[in-house]
């Protein structure tokens, strides 16, 4: 009998220690993905100054849209990248905006777009949007999408670097370590960022954007990394 109840006992704590692990929504903790410090020299900048550098416009969706009135209350413990992979000319973070406003994505939402000149905030930072493709990617991370828009003159890795600002800016605001930003592929196995994957899994390139996001991170906190 003592050991029955010793047995119950310890599968209920696995059971409780397993469920604390994975968090609200049954996320896993996400891998260390070990890459090269960026050498750039540091430039200070306050958290203000790295916001007006990613240059972010507020243009969230309706409160009565689809989107936000099945939202619930977000529960920030990750960033998810992911990529529009639209290549249109006209494609930009501001049309994405306009799309989202006019309910043209039915079953689609995430909290920023982002395109070589700005970031677009399409939500707010406390309600959940639809991007990860499960309710623990949804439940628990800010959306970030990129733009591929392929016209002339876009510079894909402006795009790049204007994200891994807004992706450390949010960072320091929600005290998020590095290992939890992370692709869309980390809920679905999606090839997603599709530019910052390698043979459709995190590589060589999606090291160097956390080298980048980890720099301007460093710029904002006197030069100490969140790993």
């Amino acid at each position: 009998m003592a050991y029955r109840k010793f047995l119950v006992f310890f599968i209920l704590t696995l059971a409780c220690m397993l469920g604390c692990q994975q968090g609200l929504g049954g996320y896993r903790r996400p891998p260390v993905y070990k890459f090269k410090t960026d050498r750039t020299p540091l430039v200070q900048r306050s958290l203000n100054r790295l916001a007006k550098e990613a240059n972010i416009k507020i243009r969230t969706m309706p409160s009565n849209s689809r989107p936000r009135r099945a939202a619930k209350r977000l529960n920030v413990k990750f960033i998810t990248i992911h990529s529009t992979a639209n290549h249109s000319p006209t494609s930009t973070a501001m049309q994405h905006s306009r799309a989202l406003c006019r309910g043209a994505f039915t079953n689609r939402s995430w909290h920023f777009t982002v395109d070589q000149f700005m970031v677009v905030q399409n939500a707010p930072l406390t309600e959940t949007t639809w991007h990860a493709g499960n309710n623990a990617g949804n439940h628990n991370s800010i959306g970030i999408e990129m733009c591929e828009c392929e016209s002339k003159g876009h510079n894909h890795f402006r795009t790049w670097d204007r994200t891994a600002k807004l992706t450390a800016v949010l960072m320091k605001r929600f005290n998020i370590r590095l290992r939890y930003v992370v692709p869309h592929y980390h809920w679905t196995r999606k090839n997603c960022p599709a530019p910052l994957m390698s043979n459709g899994k995190p590589g060589p390139k999606w090291m160097w954007f956390l080298s980048r996001v980890d720099y301007y991170y460093r710029c904002i906190n006197k030069g100490i990394s969140n790993r």
